[in-house]
């Protein structure tokens, strides 16, 4: 017997979309109306922890660059322990003063606006 499949009827499909609509609509205007304590913790240490992970692929890919000579090699232990001190390295540079995007995150995220200086006038 030859099955035939059937896509739905215009009809349900736009009352499908409209649906859909709805449902993105109402997630836009409640992550509006949400509040986010300008000192929260836990956003704070989630944006630095996402500044430390951008600060290791940066190392990734920087020593993606440098050329290996072959003459002193540690295999796959140097490669373990230059990825492993990157990581520790990402997290350090994070924890202190950082490269400012876990500040721009947070200011993001929190709904701070962040302000343009004026141009001075001459």
């Amino acid at each position: 017997m030859d099955e035939t499949y059937t896509f739905f009827p215009p009809a349900i499909a736009q009352v499908n979309r409209q649906y859909q609509h709805q449902q993105v609509d109402r997630a836009l205007k409640s992550a509006e109306n949400a509040t986010v304590d300008p000192s929260d913790p836990a956003l704070k240490a989630a944006c630095q922890e996402m500044e430390s992970l951008f600060v290791n692929h940066l190392f990734k890919e920087m020593r993606a660059t440098i050329q290996k000579s072959g003459l002193i090699s540690g295999g796959r232990a140097e490669e373990i322990f230059t990825s492993m001190l990157d990581t520790e390295l990402s997290s350090a540079i994070s924890a202190s003063r950082g490269i400012g995007l876990a500040e721009i995150l947070f200011k993001q995220l929190s709904g701070y606006s962040v302000q343009r200086p004026e141009a001075e006038s001459e």
